[in-house]
């Protein structure tokens, strides 16, 4: 259990350094789903639970209303840090349950 707890710490701070690194602070679903399976981090490109955190504590939004954590992937959505995200990134705010 404490494995999956830090496993999944590790992904949600992957997840918001890649979209720190993107254009504008964005990425496409797919595109850090592919880039996640590809360093091994995620074997499976459901990443809904991790997505649907970070939106629940408001550091990531999807640019289209339409799109939850559930359809991003299949939508191919796209992925923003909000500022509470890039403070978080910054360290100007603290979250335990994400490993930047």
């Amino acid at each position: 259990m404490e494995n999956d707890v830090k496993q999944n710490k590790a992904i949600r701070g992957y997840i918001m350094r890649s979209l720190a690194k993107g254009h504008n602070n964005t990425l496409l679903c797919r595109q850090l789903v592919n880039v996640m399976i590809n360093d091994g981090i995620i074997i499976s490109p459901d990443i809904s639970k991790h997505l649907d955190y970070l939106q629940d504590k408001d550091y990531v939004e999807f640019t289209n209303e339409k799109v939850n954590s559930y359809t991003a992937y299949a939508n191919d959505a796209v992925i923003r840090l909000t500022a509470k995200g890039t403070d978080l990134i910054e360290g100007t705010i603290d979250d335990a349950g994400v490993d930047v």
